[in-house]
């Protein structure tokens, strides 16, 4: 977990607390590490897409949030991994997003972070 900032270790550990390891991986796939998201988040929560308890319109609300941070890095993250399960994963997944129209409107998006720093991908 290095790199990782106290706050995305915080909220990480909230999201395990409360048994919710699709918003865990959410989480851990959204930090705020100027990195891509790691494979294995990705790969989980495409596989997540996939199962039939899966809670979908969670699993968008929980990304959406991660788009609402204040933090470039990680609303650009929150997108990257969004465009990910819209490729790979279960057709539920990009239907439940195609009826929510708003739900990525990122109009008056200002990052509050003062990093402009390039991300290594």
């Amino acid at each position: 977990m290095s790199g990782q900032t106290l706050t995305d270790r915080i909220a990480a550990a909230q999201y395990s607390l409360t048994g919710s390891e699709v918003a865990r991986a959410v989480c851990k796939a959204t930090t705020h590490e100027q990195t891509a998201p790691k494979k294995k988040h990705l790969e989980y929560l495409i596989e997540a897409t996939k199962e039939s308890n899966v809670n979908i319109p969670q699993m968008a609300d929980t990304l959406f949030e991660r788009a609402t941070n204040a933090s470039w890095v990680v609303v650009f993250k929150a997108l990257i991994t969004t465009h990910h399960m819209m490729v790979a994963g279960n057709e539920r997944f990009l239907q439940f997003l195609a009826s929510r129209n708003t739900l990525f409107n990122l109009s008056n998006f200002l990052d509050k972070t003062g990093s402009h720093a390039p991300m290594a991908m």
